[in-house]
């Protein structure tokens, strides 16, 4: 009895595998009217930006540079010898303990 189900679901199956599979044309059709689409959706798409506002800036909106800022400061006053500056891969700069 086992085998009889087994032997069902596996030619059930090899028969939904081997049906030949149909789709139909994929046409892209624009929505904006700039690019295209149609001009009815203009206003829509308008009051749909103007709700949404012009947004938020959060955080931090430059890098971070007082590192940088501090690692340079001793470069033109007078040294004998200008410091290396190296950048490392985490981005903030080193000043090496001796060149």
């Amino acid at each position: 009895m086992a085998l009889r189900k087994v032997a069902f679901v596996t030619v059930l199956g090899l028969a939904a595998a081997s049906a030949p599979a149909f789709a139909g044309e994929q046409v892209y059709r624009p929505t904006n009217p700039t690019f295209g689409g149609n001009a009815l959706n203009g206003s829509f798409l308008m009051s749909t930006a103007q709700a949404q506002g012009k947004g938020v800036k959060s955080g931090q909106q430059s890098p971070d540079l007082s590192g940088l800022t501090q690692a340079l400061s001793g470069i033109g006053n007078g040294a004998s010898q200008a410091p290396i500056v190296v950048i490392g891969g985490n981005g903030l700069p080193v000043v090496p303990a001796s060149p």
